[in-house]
């Protein structure tokens, strides 16, 4: 009886292991990797648009505190 238990025991421990390498498997796949990365970057560039939305909404609270009537002007590039 007591060998039984531990063969099922040891059926049931491998099934367990097998199923959780397949999913790390999956996870770790390329195909997982490059989605994960195109997931990182698209966030990225969402941080980087509302900080600059933002910017740009202080700056015309500032320019309106100071009564700086006169829209930016575009800079010229000095390199």
């Amino acid at each position: 009886m007591k060998r039984i238990f531990w063969l099922i025991m040891g059926i049931a421990v491998g099934v367990y292991a097998v199923t959780r390498l397949k999913k790390r498997a999956q996870v770790l796949a390329p195909e997982s990797l490059q989605q994960s990365a195109a997931k990182v970057a698209a966030a990225i560039r969402h941080f980087g648009d509302e900080v600059r939305e933002g910017m740009a909404e202080r700056e015309t609270e500032l320019r309106d505190a100071l009564g700086i009537d006169t829209a930016p002007t575009e800079r010229e590039d000095y390199r």
